[in-house]
């Protein structure tokens, strides 16, 4: 993972984080990490340092589970209307929930009008 990535998600909080498997498109699969920030889902591909998913919470339209062959915790997201993206997690449940959870949450970052050193 590259830097500058790690740093934004350390800001945004990490909720949930652990190893998972990608089931893109073309039937093909990439292990790596699924992780779960404030405002973001990422997937990380083993030996990458970039993401292979980056989701904005606010743009996910549906969370539902999947079945692929012998594996029933496929976390099935649908965002952008049209994009999706399958992964194969532990607990499915838990995800979900971790997930609309940071999504209810307001993560509003104030700036500060003025410091103490303004003040005299």
């Amino acid at each position: 993972m590259n830097k500058y990535l790690e740093q934004l998600l350390e800001i945004e909080g990490i909720a949930k984080n652990e190893p998972a498997t990608l089931l893109k498109e073309d039937k093909a699969m990439c292990n790596g990490r699924l992780i779960l920030s404030g405002k973001r889902l990422v997937f990380i591909c083993n030996g990458c340092a970039e993401p292979e998913v980056d989701i904005d919470l606010d743009t996910i339209n549906s969370i539902k589970h999947e079945s692929h062959f012998v594996d029933n915790n496929i976390l099935a997201i649908t965002y952008l209307q049209y994009e999706a993206a399958r992964f194969t997690v532990i607990n499915t449940d838990e995800w979900e929930a971790a997930i609309e959870e940071q999504r209810m949450t307001p993560h509003i970052e104030v700036e500060p009008v003025f410091t103490l050193k303004s003040l005299n």
